[in-house]
């Protein structure tokens, strides 16, 4: 009788019709194998959110006195540098009168102080009129130096950057006149960031704060990087619809994320030990998931299994007679019977 071969890469190995029925080879699969591992698995939150200034570290620019801008030498969402200048104020008319008439009080207080001195040696004047003409220069001292304080006494103001920041609002434009006190800019520290996160409100009670964030750009080639919760909200935002949660940020972490920037990140609820396997190396059939476990003798045994969370490719699995360390199959699986014979893949664990 003709020899018979049943062979693939992942089928039958070789059985010879030749030789007799009670010394005929068992058949094989070849398999590929995993290890059953014991470890940490958690359950994951996945959200999105973007990449804003911290509040806290935003710095507001004013007007100290009223004027023009005459140059703008930055724009919106620009970076700055500490001492950078940011813009030109041309000193109101209105601003360098004040200034000049606190320079006149000084002058009037000066000569009326020594008036009054020079009659109280002379006993014509009292020592309270010459207490007042001293506080009277006093006054007008301090209102000169207020003025000095606001840039008054000079034509032209330059505005420079008091940190290394981003411009986070800018309120004017070159050629616009400006009242005292009139919000310029904005600037918000470079490297103190916040990732405001949008929580559906259904997760928003599984949340608190100092639960950590793994965060990573929606776009983009950073890796991914580790980040706490500090602040989880109570209300909705109007704006996404969402519950908004914060992950401050600081320091070299901030290198390369800019406001705006959308981040994913995912939110660890719980962890706990759990015996896992490859994802591969779960079947599902019309009685359940189940495995093959690779036996002492080299035979497939099946193992009916429920399953758990997933994580980097692997699945938790609870099974009866699974344990750590237990060689189970990843590949050929779809072949195999229960007590079947296996081989393993050459090369192949």
């Amino acid at each position: 009788m003709a020899g018979l071969a049943l062979c693939g890469s992942l089928g039958l190995g070789v059985v010879r019709a030749d030789t007799p029925p009670d010394t005929q080879p068992t058949p094989s699969v070849l398999i590929e194998t995993g290890q059953v591992r014991n470890q940490s698995v958690g359950e994951y939150l996945t959200v999105y959110g973007q990449v804003v200034p911290d509040p806290e570290r935003v710095i507001g620019v004013s007007a100290a006195h009223g004027g023009q801008v005459t140059q703008l030498r930055v724009g919106l969402g620009q970076q700055v540098t500490a001492g950078q200048i940011l813009l030109q104020l041309a000193t109101d008319p209105t601003a360098r009168l004040a200034y000049e008439q606190a320079r006149a009080q000084v002058a009037y207080a000066h000569k009326n102080l020594a008036q009054v001195k020079a009659l109280f040696a002379e006993q014509l004047a009292t020592r309270a009129e010459l207490a007042k003409a001293e506080q009277q220069l006093t006054n007008a001292r301090n209102a000169l130096q207020a003025q000095r304080r606001l840039g008054a006494n000079h034509a032209e103001q330059i505005i420079r950057a008091p940190q290394d920041a981003i411009v986070t609002q800018l309120n004017v434009a070159a050629g616009d006149r400006v009242q005292a006190g009139a919000a310029l800019l904005a600037l918000g520290a470079r490297h103190r960031l916040w990732i405001k996160l949008g929580i559906e409100p259904e997760d928003v009670a599984r949340l608190h704060p100092g639960m950590m964030v793994a965060l990573q750009p929606v776009f983009g080639t950073k890796a991914p990087f580790r980040a706490t919760l500090s602040q989880v909200h109570a209300v909705i935002n109007p704006a996404t619809h969402l519950v908004d949660a914060i992950a401050p940020l600081s320091g070299n972490i901030t290198h390369g994320l800019i406001p705006g920037m959308w981040m994913r990140g995912h939110i660890t609820l719980v962890r706990h030990p759990a015996l896992t396997v490859p994802q591969s190396a779960v079947l599902h059939d019309a009685h359940g998931a189940y495995l093959f476990a690779v036996t002492a003798e080299h035979r497939a045994r099946r193992i009916d299994v429920t399953t758990g969370l997933t994580q980097d490719g692997r699945i938790a699995v609870q099974g009866r007679g699974l344990h750590a360390g237990q060689t189970i199959v990843t590949v050929g699986n779809y072949e195999l019977d229960n007590g079947m014979s296996v081989r393993l893949a050459p090369g192949r664990p």
